[in-house]
């Protein structure tokens, strides 16, 4: 795949060649680093992050079991964003599925294509996104910090690998293991609000880009002043917050409102009478300044 070309040190960015027989180390070209692969997943985690991040991985899963979220089924995960996995909150897949076809629709219209290169989904989950830009015609990199059987990779490697070919890699959004500028797209998929620094996540990903790639960020929690998430490493942007950090990564950023349905709002005034911070969910499709 043209896409795992673009892999790169989490810590420097720079390209990784294969080491070992058989080819289960891949070891950075710069700063030598060693990464392992396990079966057919690259293990791109730097050294010092790999113990929190399987604890967030953990606590992830406990939070949504004792949530009463029960894993999707084959059939439901190959249905995302279109089905409703049991035990999801009401209104959680009809936001994915909005701002999905928000991002199909700016795909569609002002790209970036395939033939600009190969598509990060950076905090991907089960994958279900990359399945779907894999589809239409993508060379992708499924990333994210989990390995879990049911929300993280391991969904994928049950679900989709049979259906569609696209490449997870375990890593974190904030060191993305991408190598310099060789994305044609990188998604933040309901996932830059867990980033601890915005800014320097932002510059990483930016980074990776090709002149003519693009970065979208979708399904992050928005506020007009940054405000505590759920608990478990995540946060609401600040819209502020945000646009300077974008500005201070070299991108030029441009905010679009997705469209929402009455029971988007109906939830929004419900928030408002028991005095909730209000939060929206915006898509910012930032480009390279130039």
């Amino acid at each position: 795949m043209q896409a795992e070309s673009a892999l790169g040190c989490p810590n420097c960015q720079e390209k990784l060649a294969a080491s070992g027989e058989p080819e289960m180390l891949l070891k950075c070209t710069a700063c030598r680093q060693e990464y392992a692969v396990e079966g057919q997943m690259p293990v791109l985690l730097r050294r010092e992050d790999a113990v929190r991040l399987r604890e967030f991985a953990r606590q992830y899963r406990e939070d949504r079991l004792r949530e009463g979220w029960q894993p999707p089924t084959r059939q439901q995960a190959l249905g995302l964003p279109y089905s409703k996995p049991a035990g999801t909150p009401a209104l959680y897949w009809e936001v994915r599925r909005q701002s999905f076809c928000a991002l199909m629709g700016v795909l569609a219209r002002e790209g970036p294509t395939p033939a600009h290169g190969p598509a990060a989904d950076l905090g991907a989950g089960t994958g279900w996104l990359s399945y779907r830009l894999a589809q239409i015609g993508f060379e992708v990199l499924a990333v994210d910090a989990s390995r879990d059987v049911d929300w993280g990779l391991g969904a994928a490697e049950r679900h989709y690998l049979s259906r569609v070919r696209f490449q997870p890699v375990l890593g974190d959004l904030q060191y993305p293991p991408l190598q310099r500028g060789r994305l044609g797209l990188i998604v933040f998929n309901a996932s830059l609000h867990y980033a601890s620094d915005l800014e320097d996540t932002l510059l990483r990903a930016a980074r990776a880009l090709k002149p003519v790639g693009r970065i979208i960020i979708m399904d992050s929690p928005t506020t007009r002043r940054p405000f505590p998430g759920t608990g478990r490493g995540d946060r609401h942007l600040g819209r502020q917050e945000l646009n300077q950090a974008l500005l201070a990564a070299g991108l030029s950023p441009r905010w679009i409102s997705v469209r929402r349905g009455v029971r988007w709002w109906r939830h929004q005034v419900k928030g408002i009478v028991r005095h909730n911070a209000i939060f929206s969910f915006p898509m910012v499709i930032a480009d390279l300044q130039p």
